[in-house]
């Protein structure tokens, strides 16, 4: 302990006081007893994992496959068991066996602060990027929806980033293993897309320098570094090859390998070698959420295309973001121009809140807002610095802008979609401002420090410089805040909508329905016919209302300007006194953090306050009530029927029956393709009855006639687990059979393609004598009994995947793929036990490669420390 420097400890430990101060009080409800966090996307996933979880209280371990959503899919990426891993206690270290959220945000500032030590930033400029990092909008947004894997991807990125400079800066052994130990933390996280935007950090990072040591004639340092990555890299890899393989596995079957498209000449459809199958996800569906060319302004002004829409309850009390006031111009005209009562005209300004935003995407929660502070260091640094680091942060940035536009900017993306590799798996471009979310605060700090380094006439210059570029920015976005419509609106949906009010007649629910048919409403056409229709028609009142709201719109974009000028202003001055000697270096490293935090914590406690937290117990009944419709359902005690819900919105959208039920629906965004294609062609709008009996749909869920409770509809045609067919149809290609599938009768006829016709052949039609039926029933194992005179061929109501084995007395039998979706055995005469098992080949392979690897990373770890321990001894005695 005598060698114990605490001058050389403290300013670390300071740092950890701060982000923990910090996230205390920024989440100061987590710390009450008995409460959880309210999010919306993690109620789903309970939703999700919730037969998992039963599953393992009875067996021990979780199973590979659930039978609760889709009609059964691998639980790859819902969850599963891995094995004990020490690295477990790793990661929850490094979360300081916080609470949610405020692991979150603890998390992100201490690896953002391991980059920066990494970066060689003195500790006090550091916390200005952590700070910067950790509660840029974007995470409060997603510690709000739930998004966990996302966000602690995200926070362990910083470090690994560090890992990889330390390599670069020629620290070999540090740079070796810092870079193996956060990429085993940041791959454990298992979320591809963050892992990839990381990897395009890095990539970026690589080439730059690769460039610079190229033609410093360098090579040798390039091929070790570069090396020392790779391998690195592999040991973090094989260490989560647990989640990694299987997962890289079922992604050639899953929605993200291809879907099935019926026209393959169609619009903006990249097929594969399978010329009726994409190659990746949709063009169309990837792209959905993808950043306007101006909304990337909310990097610097967050209300430039308004807010989405957030809301959380807590004892009858609720939080709303963004909330039309009493003074809004929408309550106003309520008031004053219709003459509607105080309160009513509240509450109908208060709905109207969720249309404020008018961006791109089809909605949204926040803006991805950095900090008027930070983005302002950020032009400075552009100024500032050498060459050295600012370039690849630059490019990084731009590149992370350019591919979040994804539709928005069709000529680069639309290429990269075609041909960069696995980037056509992943959806929601926006999360690629994940990018300039980690390297602004980077720039940043390197500025900062530079200032309180650098000699006051050149930072002076170059300060100059930054305020004429920020203002020509705050110039273009008053123009804008004069010139825009703030609209969404598809104004020939507007001008048909107009005409058949005109002629308001018995026919205008018909031609309503056309109207939907043909034009897509947006945010607006759905306030303007909202009002038309409480109006009885008056195009004035309903036009009034959303001119009102426009005006609104422009309300919150010009108090976002003040905001963001005020902070810049405040920046600028703040520089001007230091390097004009008013203050010393202590007030800016204590001011600048302060102003970071001013700056964004008002608007991540839209997203995450008091409200966003409830007792735990009360939380799950309100998020989970058993209906009656449920308690009627789980009075079956047969082991495996399905149900479908279809009391609102979309049943391949939510997952919140499949909590107490086995549904066909379900919320997965790499649900199984074929079940995905049975999706759009069969079952979305008014599905096809002779699918839904072969999926054994024993009960639907709809409304009653009252519309106040659900019901739960006992489904009598639904065909069972198992049974013996007449007759087969064999199709070439997915196309015919799927079509196939348009009119058939299940129970008699089995739809088989010609590559699996080998498997059936034999057959003969069964009769009344032949039986099948199931005997027992786990999410891994299924088993069953028949009894036929001839060779029958089975269908069973069970999903097709690979995975699935099957065995006739115990004997290895290929499996059939019969009507799209589901299995097949030609079963002999006599009687049979047949059995089905899910032995996934990948989960064992990929167990053991976790396993030695794990002990390898371990043995690492101990020699390294063993390794600095005798340097700091050896510089001791010197």
């Amino acid at each position: 302990m005598k060698n114990l420097n605490v001058k050389k400890i403290l300013p670390h430990v300071i740092a950890m006081v701060v982000f923990l101060l910090v996230a205390v009080i920024f989440c100061k409800p987590a710390l009450e007893s008995g409460v959880v966090m309210q999010q919306s996307d993690y109620t789903q996933a309970d939703a999700m994992k919730h037969q998992s979880v039963l599953y393992k209280e009875i067996h021990g371990t979780y199973p590979l496959w659930i039978t609760s959503m889709f009609g059964g899919m691998p639980a790859y990426n819902i969850i599963y068991e891995g094995f004990w891993s020490p690295f477990y206690y790793v990661d929850k270290t490094f979360q300081f066996w916080l609470p949610k959220p405020l692991n979150f945000f603890f998390i992100s500032c201490i690896c953002f602060y391991i980059l920066c030590m990494c970066l060689r930033i003195r500790p006090y400029v550091a916390i200005l990027g952590s700070l910067a990092f950790a509660y840029s909008t974007f995470s409060p947004i997603l510690a709000a929806a739930g998004h966990d894997t996302e966000l602690l991807a995200l926070a362990y990125a910083p470090a690994l980033i560090g890992g990889i400079v330390l390599l670069f800066n020629r620290k070999y052994i540090s740079g070796f293993v810092f870079t193996a130990l956060f990429a085993t933390m940041h791959l454990m996280q298992n979320h591809q897309q963050i892992s990839y935007y990381t990897l395009i950090i890095i990539a970026i990072m690589t080439i730059f320098f690769a460039v610079k040591w190229i033609k410093e004639k360098d090579a040798r340092h390039l091929i070790k570094a570069v090396s020392l990555a790779l391998g690195a890299a592999l040991i973090g890899a094989m260490i989560n090859a647990i989640l990694l393989l299987p997962v890289v596995d079922y992604a050639k079957y899953s929605k993200r390998g291809g879907v099935l498209i019926m026209d393959s000449k169609a619009k903006g459809v990249t097929t594969g070698e399978d010329k009726n199958k994409t190659s990746g996800l949709s063009r169309d569906y990837a792209f959905q959420w993808s950043y306007g060319k101006m909304e990337s302004l909310s990097l610097l002004f967050p209300g430039i295309t308004g807010y989405g829409s957030h809301f959380n309850q807590r004892d009858e009390e609720s939080s709303i973001f963004p909330k039309l006031s009493e003074t809004s111009n929408v309550n106003s005209y309520l008031q004053e121009k219709l003459n509607i009562p105080e309160d009513q005209a509240g509450n109908i300004a208060t709905n109207l809140s969720g249309s404020i935003y008018w961006g791109d995407k089809p909605f949204t929660t926040g803006s991805n807002y950095l900090g008027a502070s930070i983005c302002f260091l950020f032009i400075l640094g552009m100024f500032l610095l050498d060459n050295k680091q600012k370039w690849w942060i630059f490019t990084a940035s731009i590149a992370g802008i350019i591919l979040a536009m994804g539709k928005n900017m069709p000529l680069i993306n639309n290429f990269l979609f075609d041909y960069l590799p696995i980037y056509n798996k992943f959806r929601t471009p926006e999360m690629a401002l994940v990018i300039p979310q980690i390297l602004f605060p980077v720039l940043a700090v390197l500025t900062t420090q530079k200032i309180l380094d650098n000699d006051d006439t050149q930072v002076l210059k170059k300060l100059r410089l930054s305020v004429f570029t920020m203002a020509a920015i705050f110039v273009v976005a008053g123009l804008l805040y004069f010139s825009l419509d703030y609209s969404k609106e598809n104004k020939e949906r507007t001008t048909a909508v107009n005409t058949a009010f005109a002629t308001p007649d018995s026919t205008l629910s018909s031609r309503m329905q056309q109207i939907n048919q043909k034009f897509e409403p947006l945010v607006d056409n759905r306030v303007y016919e909202n009002f038309l229709q409480q109006s009885k028609g008056d195009t004035k009142v309903a036009r009034a209302v959303v001119t009102a709201l426009r005006k609104d719109r422009q309300n919150f974009l010009g108090t976002d300007i003040l905001h963001s000028l005020l902070f810049v202003v405040l920046t600028i001055t703040l520089i001007g006194l230091f390097v004009y000697k008013k203050i010393n270096a202590l007030v800016v490293l204590v001011a600048l953090p302060l102003l970071t935090l001013f700056d964004l914590i008002p608007f991540g406690m839209h997203y995450i306050n008091e409200k966003s937290f409830d007792n735990a117990e009360k939380y799950h009944a309100s998020e989970f009530p058993e209906t009656e419709a449920d308690k009627f359902i789980l009075k079956d005690k047969d082991p495996n029927f399905r149900v479908f819900n279809v009391t609102g919105g979309d049943p391949f959208q939510e997952a919140k029956t499949s909590y107490y039920h086995n549904s066909i629906g379900g919320y997965h965004p790499a649900k199984l393709g074929i079940y995905d294609d049975l999706i759009t062609y069969q079952m979305s709008g008014q599905p096809n009855f002779a699918v839904l009996n072969m999926l054994n749909t024993k009960y639907i869920i709809q409304p009653n006639q009252k519309g106040d409770n659900a019901t739960a509809q006992i489904n009598m045609a639904a065909l069972g687990n198992c049974w013996f067919v007449k007759g087969v149809k064999f199709v070439n290609g997915p196309v015919e059979e799927m079509k196939a599938l348009d009119n058939f009768n299940p129970k008699d006829t089995a739809v088989i393609d010609n590559s699996y016709k080998n498997l059936v052949s034999g057959f003969v039609a069964a009769d009344s004598s032949s039986t099948i039926i199931q005997t027992a029933f786990e999410n891994m194992a299924i088993k069953y009994e028949s009894n036929s005179h001839a060779a029958n061929l089975a269908v069973f109501s069970e999903i097709f995947y690979k995975d699935w084995n099957a065995y006739i007395d115990g004997k290895q039998t290929p499996v059939a793929k019969a009507n799209y979706v589901l299995r097949a055995l030609l079963i002999p005469a006599g009687k049979h036990s047949i059995e089905f098992k899910f032995e996934p080949k990948v989960y064992k392979t990929s167990y053991t490669i976790s396993l030695l690897a794990t002990w390898l990373l371990v043995a690492l770890l101990i020699a390294y420390a063993v390794y600095v321990f005798k340097q700091n001894n050896k510089q001791t005695a010197a």
